[in-house]
């Protein structure tokens, strides 16, 4: 099937009728707070002239107050009263001139830059390459729903602090907008609060009912939810061939499979067993969240409990070897890490584990990708680094480190010894995986696979052709919208099911088309192996659209990521979407409705008296404000999201009169028809 790509100077076709396309719902980096080709700028103002001390004597405090700061400015718009406070556990120090910082701009007034409110500055203590973070973050946006990253220039009171990681904050907002969640879900830290004095391991192991025995492991974001947490963690170390009831699966094996891939080993698998984070769906399923990357490429070299038959990694230094050959699936047998070692007890999530390692291997480090975004980001901020006087590596190890190892400075997670060279470590790494024989194992080959759509209550049948598979080894994944999780079906070779002959390889399944849309993946297994199409599902997948009654008007074209191209009547680079009028008499829109939930047909109206010309085209800004609606400006109470979703145009009595579906968008281009209408 097609992929819909953006491409520079051309629009895209929008196919509806006979083909699948492919999605990927990723938050690609945009022109925004976290575009990353352009370096934030945020000034902060305290009244207070012993600001550093008020702010360390919080950060000694177990509960760690905010501290008031006059007014702080991002890239000249400016914020008054905001909560300011330094975060981290061995990134923060007393001493250190260039501390880490959480800002909450509505910690005393509601007031947000471009909707972020809560802002977290990393001060790359432990990077001497100052890209890890941020390029570890966007090198996994295609596979999994995460936060980005980018850099900004830090100043108090008028003196440079120097270049920070601006990460995104793990919010309820951001869990609201990724996981198409209400934001009255459960959210758990899996940091412990108190790490460095005797907090102990994230590890998920299931410990009693008591949610107080829980308390120096997680930390509870939300207004509820230990009964829930406590429910996932009973379940998956007593009942994990339940699991997926509780849990998404695939993504917390696409994290899995980052962590021991990307050698990043502050996280659950390694010694910690810490930074991630766990939210609820609707579905009431817990979707893992990967954070805190500073360390990845193997800046932290404490694995510990290493039960998995790998090699012990101890005392090590700049470039060590035993980073390179870290076992892929070190912990297998690790009781003290049941988030590893009961997926991996599962033969079928073994071999998902493989594929998607093998998907980020292939994708990220055989094409040099990595190193071409690696040189490309350390581009951007270079001048910013040479300037940085508070920095904790010198200028040449930030040039050095890329390809090369660096001794000192607070390398090694914390302990010294140096920190190895991205470069160096991950041609080592990919080296020693190709020699593993379980890396080698052959899997299924998957091809042609293709759909054909049709009217609702039709019956859509999806078909591929598959080798190298054994008995029931070919499952279609499917589902009917993005709230929906993944139904796994074996698929049918027997001649009977519009695949052809009986044991030719074409394999088919037939869905009813009961919703506008259908999305699907396509997963074959052997005894030793398996694979999906497309690769990187179940983050992305393909999407059959059913075939719409016709209409006269039709959405024509959309921006989600709108930046500079068009401003509406108030100055404001807004979302919009474009209604084209194909007839050649004007169209009366008088209580129509616009939306992005297609559950949801009714939500914002047409104004009585709108009408569209013939050959006409009409502009709605999608900027969720609709208090700026005038009788010529149209402005819906909903905004679209750059990573995909939904325009539905409904008539009055809220039979659908188009619908488009779209995958993640790029800033400044438009997704639209060709021709028009």
């Amino acid at each position: 099937p097609p992929a819909f790509k953006n491409k520079p100077m051309k629009k895209t076709f929008i196919a509806f009728l006979i083909l699948s396309c492919l999605v990927n719902p990723i938050q690609i980096q945009s022109q925004d707070f976290y575009t990353i080709d352009k370096i934030q700028e945020i000034k902060i103002y305290f009244s207070q002239p012993n600001w550093r001390q008020l702010l360390n004597t919080a950060a000694a405090s177990s509960t760690e107050p905010f501290t008031i700061a006059k007014k702080i400015s991002i890239n000249g718009i400016v914020f008054d009263s905001v909560g300011t406070k330094f975060k981290g556990n061995s990134t923060y120090k007393a001493s250190n001139v260039k501390n880490p910082w959480h800002i909450e701009l509505d910690h005393v007034k509601n007031q947000n830059y471009q909707g972020y409110k809560d802002i977290k500055l990393a001060n790359v203590f432990a990077d001497p390459t100052f890209i890890r973070e941020a390029l570890s973050y966007e090198l996994m946006q295609p596979y999994t729903d995460l936060p980005r990253a980018n850099f900004a220039k830090v100043w108090v009171n008028d003196t440079v602090m120097g270049l920070y990681t601006n990460t995104e904050a793990i919010t309820k907002t951001f869990c609201k907008k990724h996981f198409y969640s209400s934001d009255n879900n459960v959210l758990v830290k899996c940091t412990p609060p108190n790490l460095m004095v005797g907090g102990s391991a994230s590890s998920l192991i299931y410990l009693d009912a008591d949610s107080s025995s829980y308390y120096k492991s997680y930390e509870m974001k939300s207004d509820f939810g230990w009964q829930q947490f406590i429910e996932l963690c009973y379940a998956l170390n007593n009942a994990p061939d339940q699991i997926e009831k509780i849990l998404d699966v695939d993504r917390t094996l696409w994290m899995l499979a980052f962590n021991i891939l990307f050698v990043n080993l502050d996280s659950y698998t390694g010694g910690f067993t810490q930074n991630y984070y766990l939210w609820q769906d609707d579905n009431r399923q817990f979707d893992p969240i990967i954070w805190d990357l500073n360390m990845s490429f193997g800046s932290f070299t404490n694995v510990a409990s290493n039960t998995g038959g790998g090699p012990g990694i101890s005392g090590v230094g700049a470039d060590s070897m035993s980073l390179a050959r870290l076992y892929p699936y070190t912990h297998e047998n690790s009781v003290s890490k049941p988030l590893i070692s009961k997926l991996l007890a599962n033969p079928r999530y073994r071999k998902m584990f493989r594929a998607h390692l093998l998907t980020m291997t292939q994708e990220t480090f055989k094409t040099n990708k990595y190193l071409n975004r690696a040189i490309e980001m350390q581009s951007i901020i270079d001048p910013y680094v040479k300037e940085d006087v508070n920095k904790f590596f010198s200028y040449d190890q930030f040039k050095s480190n890329l390809y090369y190892g660096t001794t000192g400075g607070q390398g090694g997670g914390g302990q010294g010894g140096g920190t190895a060279g991205v470069v160096s470590l991950m041609k080592n790494r990919i080296n020693y995986l190709d020699t593993l024989a379980d890396m080698k194992l052959a899997a299924p080959i998957i091809s042609n696979v293709n759909s054909q759509s049709g009217y609702i209550n039709d019956t859509a049948w999806i078909k591929s052709t598959v080798s190298g598979h054994s008995s029931n080894g070919v499952l279609l994944g499917y589902r009917l919208k993005n709230t929906d999780f993944f139904t796994r079906v074996v698929m049918y070779d027997d001649g009977k099911h519009h695949d052809g002959n009986a044991n030719d390889g074409l394999f088919a399944y037939g869905l009813k088309i009961v919703n506008p849309t259908i999305q699907y993946y396509i997963w074959a297994e052997n005894t030793n192996a398996g694979a999906f199409s497309p690769a990187r599902s179940e983050h992305e997948y393909y999407a059959i659209h059913a075939i719409t009654a016709a209409s006269d008007v039709v959405v024509n074209e959309l921006m989600a990521s709108n930046s500079k191209t068009a401003k509406d009547p108030n100055g404001q680079y807004d979302d919009w979407i474009e209604l084209f009028n194909k007839s050649n008499q004007s169209i009366d829109l008088s209580g129509w409705y616009i939306s992005d939930d297609p559950d949801k047909h009714a939500k914002w109206k047409f104004p009585k008296g709108t009408a569209i010309a013939a050959q006409g085209y009409l502009i709605v800004w999608a900027d969720e404000d609709s208090s700026q609606n005038t009788a010529t400006s149209f402005h819906s109470n909903f905004k679209l999201s750059a990573s995909g979703e939904s325009v539905i145009l409904s008539k009055p009595d809220t039979s659908l009169a188009d619908q488009i579906v779209f995958g993640a968008q790029k800033t400044d281009m438009t997704f639209a028809r060709i021709p028009n209408g």
